[in-house]
């Protein structure tokens, strides 16, 4: 019973790391999201800054001269999304490991619920046990109640036994000492 005990705490521990491990990977999932999304604000707002110069292109061909703006703003978009791939990668690797990991906490809860049963199970056994030893000791208890009760009757019938005793021996030799005069 003792090894299961400590089989049980070993789960728990295990379950607890396991839990704080998530929690850390869930950490560094938002810091990279929260990355990821300040990221695409910027490249929201360079589309913006493209789609307002060039508006006019149809009808003004001003917005030819600002050809060059538009490339510098598209290489600057082009340079901020290259670390995006790396950090959704980065995304996509932690939520896999952490399906993993809630996979493992389910199985441990698993077990440690089997555990658990089981521990009931043996309580209810031993609770069936106590039970009956309680039975056993009121029946003995109850035993010896009648068993004084008789040993206080003896011992009053003894006692009036003796005092007969004592009165016939005195009648006895009253006896014996009229007849042997």
């Amino acid at each position: 019973m003792t090894k299961r005990w400590r089989s049980a705490a070993d789960e728990r521990g295990q379950a607890t790391f396991s839990l704080i491990i998530v929690l850390v990977v869930v950490a560094i999932a938002v810091v990279l999201l929260q990355r990821t999304a300040s990221t695409a604000e910027s490249i929201n707002k360079k589309a913006g800054n493209i789609s307002s110069s060039a508006t006019g292109i149809n009808e003004s061909t001003k917005a030819v001269l600002k050809l060059g703006t538009t490339n510098d703003l598209a290489g600057s978009i082009l340079a901020t999304a290259q670390p995006l791939e790396g950090s959704l990668n980065e995304v996509i690797r932690l939520a896999q490991s952490i399906d993993g990991l809630a996979t493992s906490i389910n199985d441990s809860a698993g077990t440690i619920n089997g555990t658990a049963k089981g521990i009931n199970s043996t309580a209810s056994t031993i609770l069936s046990t106590a039970r009956h030893i309680n039975d056993g000791v009121a029946q003995i208890n109850a035993n010896l109640d009648t068993t004084l009760q008789v040993a206080a009757e003896i011992k009053a019938d003894t006692g009036d036994i003796r005092a007969r005793a004592e009165r016939t021996n005195a009648l006895a030799n009253a006896i014996n000492s009229g007849l042997l005069s």
